[in-house]
């Protein structure tokens, strides 16, 4: 059994995850209905909807991760919004790239 103690603290984690989420969801969603090159792409508009999915998932898995009380459930749930929250960014990053590419 592996010592907790110097384990990280999967709260604090859980806690940056979805406040991080929360404001890529609010900027994503005020970009999306400003932004008219969006809505001319289906592709484009695919890829920010994927985008808000995962990025959704991202918070609501770090809130879940807040609530539960065991700290193996923390840990793994923890661990998946923050890979949630990698690819959220990443998505991001891409569609960010086309839009440029593309104006």
């Amino acid at each position: 059994m592996t010592d907790l103690s110097q384990e990280p603290h999967y709260d604090v984690l859980a806690a940056g995850v979805a406040g991080a989420s929360a404001t890529m969801l609010t900027l994503l969603t005020v970009f999306g209905t400003t932004n008219s090159g969006i809505a001319g792409s289906v592709f484009l508009k695919i890829l920010f909807e994927a985008q808000l999915l995962v990025l959704e998932l991202a918070l609501i898995v770090g809130i879940i991760a807040l609530i539960r009380r065991s700290e193996l459930q923390k840990r793994l749930l923890s661990h998946v919004s923050g890979a949630l929250l990698i690819c959220g960014t990443l998505l991001l990053w891409l569609s960010a790239t086309i839009i440029i590419a593309t104006g």
